[in-house]
């Protein structure tokens, strides 16, 4: 990624900026309806990547090649009507994305308890601004 972030520099125009969005290490939380956390998803693959992505950042600012003129987090929800079509949802999106047994209990008993429930998969994430100097 740094080497696609020094080309990325090259292509900006004047003044130009970049925009880094990826999701941060924390584990993707697993909620039923007003936040309700049940568990978490364990998937050490994405978040070995997403750290690598935080270091190539900091590489390219150490290098100084950029400077962060700006960062926020912010959450994103991946929506599901059932409990069977998000983990069909985890099984495509992360190869070794998986809810303990435990999570899985909890979540049941959250959606039986509320049939009006809702049920998605929260993960958190940052932009950061990047100014080429």
């Amino acid at each position: 990624m740094v080497d696609a972030l020094r080309r990325a520099r090259t292509m900006l125009r004047s003044g130009g900026l970049i925009l880094d969005v990826h999701p941060t290490v924390e584990a993707p939380h697993l909620e039923v309806s007003g936040g309700a956390w049940t568990g978490d998803l364990h998937a050490a693959d994405a978040r070995r990547r997403h750290a690598a992505a935080d270091a190539a950042v900091a590489t390219v600012v150490d290098l100084k090649l950029f400077t962060v003129e700006g960062e926020e987090e912010f959450s994103f929800r991946r929506y599901a009507d059932s409990l069977p079509e998000l983990r069909e949802y985890i099984a495509q999106k992360w190869s070794d994305g998986q809810l303990d047994e435990e999570t899985v209990h909890r979540t049941i008993e959250r959606l039986r308890a509320d049939r009006d429930a809702v049920l998605w998969l929260r993960e958190q994430a940052r932009v950061t601004t990047l100014r080429p100097l």
